[in-house]
C-alpha cells in the first residue's frame, strides 16, 4: 500500500464536530424523554423511552448534519472540463440553425 501523508482536515470536514454535536443533542433528547415519560414523581424513570429518544435523536441529527455537509462542498474545478457528455459550460456548442 502507499504511504499517504495525513493531511489535517479543517473542522468543517472533520468527523469530531458532527459527532459531538449529535451526542450532546441526543443526551438532551434522551434526558427529556426519560423524565417526561415518567408521568409524575411517584412513578419509576422510564429508561427504555430515554434510550429510544437518545437513539432516534442521535441518528436523525447525524443524518441531517451529513446531508448539509455534503450539500455545502464545492465541486472540483476539473469537473467542468471535458468533452462529450462532460462538456464545459465555458465553451457552449453553437446551435444549429434549421432552414
Amino acid at each position: 500500500m502507499g504511504n499517504n501523508p495525513k493531511k489535517k482536515q479543517p473542522w468543517s470536514q472533520s468527523i469530531k464536530g458532527p459527532l459531538s454535536f449529535s451526542l450532546i443533542l441526543a443526551l438532551v433528547a434522551g434526558g427529556v424523554g426519560m423524565i417526561t415519560s415518567t408521568g409524575g414523581s411517584q412513578n419509576e424513570i422510564r429508561l427504555d423511552v430515554g434510550f429510544a429518544c437518545f437513539g432516534i435523536a442521535f441518528v436523525a441529527s447525524l443524518l441531517v448534519i451529513s446531508v448539509l455537509t455534503m450539500a455545502s462542498k464545492e465541486n472540483d474545478p476539473e469537473l467542468g472540463k471535458g468533452t462529450g457528455v462532460n462538456r464545459s459550460s465555458a465553451n457552449p456548442d453553437k446551435k444549429s440553425k434549421k432552414d
